[in-house]
């Protein structure tokens, strides 16, 4: 019986220890994380061109930009705001918040396995269920823009100008889920074309959320926040989502993730870093490294529209843009980015550890992405090429 006891004693020990040590590892990793803040240095010790640099920036000042950071090596080697946004103060991201809130709402659940990729939507969207035009709408059709369902948007005309449902989904009445779950109509067979569509966006927020009611957390602003934006160290006050509101339908709590962010530059920057660096923050795996491999790869989409007014879009990841075909022909094949209205914009190169974020107004009317390839991406490809 001694013997048995001492045993017994042993194990019990021995688990207190591992216990411990356990938590005191967690401790420290939560700490770390929370600590974290970059350091800056000269361009040049990070094989940057200060002169190409202050080029960039020179040209961004002139087209209507409020902040542009530029994070090189784990070092800010540029960081300029004008004098109506600061360090500190959150701009709005518009689009930008589909990478943001919609591209990582989904990593997450693809994480956590409570949905696939290529899950039916009205396997989470109950009212689709019986709705034969909408049966083949999968969840990556809805992260691609390749859905069908039309987009809440015409150009040349403000969101207020629409009438109809489209104006509705704008003035959220009586909800913008709603209103894209029942009156956006269906433009082409799931999966045979391409069109950007804010109201797809807010469906994969829907079928997202409706997955989540099997997790602790049940709505989308409260799962970024406890799993990616605390342990990566952005405070509450540095970011916001979903224009500040929380729709309840069937019972979920919605949040719109195809706008209404507000993000500091560095909380962007944060986030980018996390992505580049394969989902790990200091030593501690945040995100499964092949699932942020998946969402910022190209997903196998239509071509996306390079027409007038859009320019060289790159191609569809999952709610991220990539540059898988290169048709951003100065960066390199493994840059993507979240891009937004007025081109708020997150660029991440991975193979050139490099992270750049920029706020403000549209940089060349009716030349969306091509404003920002002549006065962000080239610039910003010219100040590393020339130091090599």
């Amino acid at each position: 019986m001694k013997i048995v006891n001492v045993l017994k004693k042993s194990i019990l020990i021995t688990f207190a220890l591992i216990f411990l040590l356990s938590s005191t590892d967690q401790s420290v990793s939560q700490e770390n994380t929370e600590q974290f803040e970059w350091k800056s240095s000269p361009p040049s010790e990070q094989g940057v061109s200060e002169r190409e640099l202050q080029s960039m920036i020179q040209g961004l000042k002139e087209h209507g930009t409020a902040g542009a950071l530029v994070i090189k090596n784990d070092r800010i080697v540029c960081e300029w705001y004008s004098p109506q946004l600061g360090r500190t103060q959150k701009h709005y991201t518009a689009s930008l918040a589909k990478a943001l809130v919609g591209g990582m709402s989904l990593l997450l659940a693809l994480q956590d396995g409570l949905l696939q990729i290529d899950d039916p939507a009205a396997q989470y969207i109950k009212a689709w269920k019986d709705d034969p035009t909408r049966a083949g709408v999968a969840i990556r059709h809805l992260a691609t823009h390749s859905s069908g369902v039309e987009d809440a948007h015409v150009d040349g005309m403000g969101h207020m100008e629409l009438g109809g449902w489209k104006t509705r989904f704008w003035k959220q009445d009586p909800d913008p889920f709603t209103i894209a779950r029942d009156w956006a109509p269906m433009k082409f067979k799931p999966g045979a074309g391409f069109e950007y569509s804010n109201p797809g966006m807010a469906l994969l927020s829907y079928a997202v959320t409706a997955a989540l009611q099997n997790s602790p957390h049940k709505d989308v602003r409260t799962l970024l926040r406890e799993r990616i934006m605390h342990p990566i160290g952005a405070d509450d006050s540095e970011w916001s989502c979903g224009y500040g509101k929380t729709f309840t339908v069937d019972g979920l709590p919605l949040v719109a993730n195809w706008g209404g962010g507000n993000y500091t530059a560095r909380a962007v920057a944060r986030i980018g870093r996390l992505m580049l660096r394969r989902g790990n923050w200091e030593g501690r795996q945040i995100l499964d490294p092949d699932i942020v491999k998946m969402v910022t790869s190209d997903a196998g989409a239509p071509d996306p529209y390079r027409g007038p007014g859009e320019g060289p879009c790159p191609r569809a990841g999952l709610a991220w843009w990539v540059n898988s075909d290169r048709v951003l022909t100065q960066l390199p094949q493994d840059a993507f980015m979240g891009a937004g209205a007025g081109n708020q914009v997150l660029l991440v190169i991975p193979s050139l550890d490099l992270i750049a974020v920029r706020f403000g107004g549209l940089i060349e009317q009716d030349n969306f992405w091509g404003g920002m390839e002549a006065y962000l991406f080239n610039p910003l490809m010219r100040s590393v090429e020339s130091q090599k």
